[in-house]
């Protein structure tokens, strides 16, 4: 998976809307910023860039976990 990282369009890549609460769509929760509750988002989107579809975190993680165990097999049956 190739990924194209892009400007989140709802907090124009600073992490935190304009009304003080943390960008959910690029990753954050709570409210307040740096000093409230939860966490600012990432300012960032990712999208596959074979379909141009938006990749989670989630997706990203899982992705990168089966990679992990594709490699570790493969060195397992090398003698």
């Amino acid at each position: 998976m190739q990924l194209d990282f892009r400007t989140c369009h709802h907090c124009g890549g600073y992490g935190v809307r304009d009304n003080g609460h943390n960008c959910t769509t690029c990753g954050g929760v709570g409210t307040g910023g740096l000093l409230g509750t939860g966490t600012i988002g990432s300012g960032e989107l990712m999208y596959d860039k074979a379909t141009g579809r938006r990749v989670t975190a989630a997706e990203l993680a899982d992705y990168t976990k089966a990679q992990r165990a594709t490699q570790a097999a493969k060195q397992g049956e090398q003698p």
